[in-house]
């Protein structure tokens, strides 16, 4: 009887102590982005456990234009470029969110 006391509540111990994962994105499309003009956007992300980090990936932004570790996007695009980069987007206790952009440049 013993044994199977400890099994549970070490399971109960467990089922309590692993955090859900809610985390979701906000931002879920982006402008078009013009070759020539400046942008400053932040990739808006709620319902996990700040603070958030930021990674592509795969894929890549349009030529001139990085990505923050804090999810900023910015800088000025220098080519026309089309194609999908997708962002991760991952909270203090490791929960993690992969979202994918369509990007267009003119």
């Amino acid at each position: 009887m013993r044994k199977a006391l400890l099994v549970s509540t070490v399971a109960m111990l467990f089922a309590v102590s692993v955090p859900a994962c809610n985390i979701d994105n906000f931002t879920e499309s982006l402008p078009l982005f013009y070759i020539g003009t400046s942008y400053n956007l932040q990739i808006q992300a709620c319902c996990g456990t700040p603070p958030y980090t930021f990674t592509v990936y795969s894929g890549t932004l349009p030529p001139g234009l990085t990505m923050s570790s804090s999810g900023v996007i910015s800088g000025t695009p220098t080519a026309a470029s089309s194609g999908i980069f997708c962002i991760t987007i991952t909270d203090s206790v490791g929960c993690h969110l992969t979202y994918c952009y369509q990007v267009d440049s003119e």
